[in-house]
């Protein structure tokens, strides 16, 4: 208890020269207080901690703007639940931004049996370099040696150059954080804004730096904050960037003193401006590509416009493989066609590019995926952004394109983006706008037809279609690995079938974006017995998961993503020898505001149950105050899920 204390004194004194100069514990050193912490004493039942995470980013104009960055993270392990948070993974796009990592280097700590304290360093053969792709490449590495009590610690050095904004700097994370620090070094010739996400305030100290002569001077800003609770992730929210605590920033360089002067959207429109007079972006919106002269002459001979539309679409998708990265500058495009890889800006400008030069008016919008966290039309910066989209409007359809989306056809919205705002920067429209779809995207239909035999077995024919979103889902399901199935879903109404034999499964159409894809298969299944009963699941090759909603409160909004709408359709023959002895009865549920539907109709004909159900969510999202009544919705959905038809044996 004691050393505890002290640890604690300690810290609190480093936080207190912060207000001055952040001064750290030397880093590789044991600190022994640190490894006979036994808790987080702010945030009980944690199985790890980050001791101290901090940032020093420094920004220098050098033909251009580079970013350095000093990053350096200790943390604490509490017990075997923790072990997973030594294994470091640090990801970077390096074909973008030129991104380096250099200087790494890590320790661990621990007490051996006898109490002494362990320092071993990680040597350099234990730390390997991934290539994820084209673009995106990782450092990974494992620490030796850790059990629980045992410290670790890393540090590295990241440069980006031709970078045009800063990152926002995270203060929160999975576990608690004893103290969290960012310091930034800005040339006196760039100016800054920032924001705060998630909390009302943080300390912030800024220091002038004359520099020595002829040099600008710079300003070094400085934040800090203590005792940071662990992000607990809850169902179906938004994504983890839109409700992490963190700073945001915004750099503008001195060129752009004029955009101070001027108010609201005409900032965004001299950003437009900007952006449509640079090479590697506007300049190409309307520039001829080296090699695709034939395919312009090919769609000039297609006589609509959708097929024009789609037949450029597909054939980018085609020949343009997506590396990964996901950004909103695009490279050369020429190059880019060469080369057959890019990036998301890469490919969506060769779609803008040939669409123009077919004859099909079209603009870029820039956009922030989920991933990537909402925008804010008065946060006057390009870092909210990470993507960049083809926006096509007139009378015969509103399109959003995007050919990183594999499987997704050019009329249904990315749902990356889906009621999400995104700004048109055409220079003749700048605007935001809503990005939304009052279609069902994620729909499902179930069509079964089966009968049971005498040894109380059911042998069928099913066939299950899946439209737009539900379509990708579904094909992407099948190319997941083991971990990545078990990450939470947004459809909730999706999952393995269960107890079933499949045979003879068919898949239709999955090829064709623009069609829904068909799966037709025969099944047998075993429902559950007890003596002369047998109870019939009717939801037995419905998809439906576990309740995502039995939280009593609630921290954060709830995002659906799109409408959804899924029914099942069924019809059992029974056999002479088993009559009806229960069966649910009819309902239809709906939330107060009809946002959310539940239907349920069971009839008995001919000595067969006709079962149809209908599950069809409205509204997408729903903020924090109206989750008490979803969660009660949910409460008694479920319950009525696990009602089964009874059977006896005559």
């Amino acid at each position: 208890m004691i050393r505890t204390g002290l640890l604690l004194l300690s810290y609190s004194l480093l936080f207190q020269k912060a207000k001055a100069q952040v001064t750290l514990p030397s880093f590789g050193k044991p600190i022994r207080e640190e490894l006979e912490l036994k808790n987080c004493y702010f945030d009980p039942g944690a199985d790890a901690m980050k001791l101290i995470d901090f940032q020093e980013k420094e920004v220098i104009v050098d033909f251009g703007l580079k970013v350095k960055t000093e990053h350096r993270v200790k943390i604490k392990i509490f017990n075997e639940r923790g072990f997973k948070y030594a294994s470091i993974s640090i990801p970077y796009i390096s074909k973008i931004k030129g991104t380096k990592i250099t200087d790494l280097s890590a320790y661990i700590h621990y007490l051996d049996e006898k109490g002494n304290t362990i320092s071993e360093k990680v040597e350099k053969n234990q730390v390997f370099r991934d290539k994820e792709s084209d673009a995106v490449k990782k450092i990974r590495f494992t620490f030796p040696n850790v059990k629980p009590g045992c410290v670790i610690e890393y540090r590295y050095e990241k440069t980006e150059k031709n970078s045009l904004y800063l990152d926002p700097w995270f203060f929160q994370d999975m576990i608690p954080t004893k103290y969290s620090g960012f310091a930034l070094t800005l040339p006196s010739a760039i100016q800054m804004q920032a924001r705060l996400m998630g909390i009302d305030s943080v300390y912030r100290n800024d220091k002038w730096d004359r520099g020595e002569q002829l040099s600008f001077p710079t300003i070094i800003r400085t934040y800090g904050l203590e005792n940071v609770a662990a992000f607990k992730p809850e169902a179906m929210m938004s994504s983890l960037a839109d409700n992490l605590k963190r700073v945001e920033f915004a750099i503008q360089p001195s060129s752009l003193d004029m955009a101070s002067l001027l108010m609201g959207e005409e900032k965004w429109k001299l950003y437009a401006y900007l952006l449509n007079g640079l090479p590697n972006f506007g300049k190409q919106f309307n520039h001829p590509v080296p090699g695709t002269t034939e395919l312009i002459d090919s769609v000039k001979k297609i006589p609509g416009r959708e097929e024009k539309i789609n037949f450029l679409y597909q054939e980018v998708k085609k020949r343009v493989k997506w590396d990964e990265s996901q950004t909103f500058y695009p490279g050369n495009l020429e190059e880019v066609w060469k080369e057959g890889s890019g990036s998301s800006a890469d490919i969506n400008l060769l779609i803008l590019n040939l669409l123009r030069r077919s004859g099909i008016p079209c603009s870029p919008v820039l956009v922030s995926t989920r991933e990537n966290g909402k925008v804010d039309a008065s946060f006057f910066s390009l870092s909210q952004f990470n993507g960049l989209d083809v926006l096509l409007l007139d009378s015969s359809g509103n399109y959003v394109l995007d050919g990183t989306q594999k499987y997704q056809s050019y009329k249904t919205p990315p749902a990356n983006i889906l009621n999400r705002y995104v700004l048109c920067v055409d220079t003749a429209n700048v605007n935001w706008m809503l990005i939304s779809d009052s279609r069902p995207l994620l729909k499902t239909l179930l069509h079964v037809n089966a009968e049971l035999l005498e040894n109380g077995q059911i042998k069928g024919s099913a066939t299950i279609t899946f439209f737009d979103h539900s379509k990708v889902q579904r094909i992407l399901d099948g190319k997941k690995t083991k971990e990545e199935e078990r990450e939470e879903e947004k459809e909730f109404i999706r999952k393995d079938f269960i107890d079933l034999n499949i045979d003879s499964l068919e898949v239709f159409d999955k090829d064709d974006d623009l069609l829904p894809m068909r799966e037709s298969f025969v099944f047998s299944h075993e429902p559950s017995s007890s003596g002369e009963f047998l109870f019939l699941d009717p939801f037995f090759l419905s998809n439906f998961r576990k309740n995502p909603f039995t939280d009593s409160a609630r921290q954060t909004s709830i995002d659906f993503i799109s409408r959804q709408y899924m029914m099942t359709s069924m019809i059992i023959n029974l056999p002479p020898s088993y009559e009806i002895d229960f069966v649910p009865k009819n309902i239809k549920l709906r939330m107060a505001d009809s946002s959310i539907l539940f239907l349920r109709n069971i009839r008995i004909m001919d000595h067969s149950v006709h079962f149809m159900n209908v599950m069809e969510v409205l509204y997408p999202l729903f903020e924090t105050d109206e989750y008490p009544g979803l969660r009660d919705f949910f409460t008694r959905m479920y319950a009525m899920l696990a009602e089964q038809i009874v059977l006896k044996k005559k």
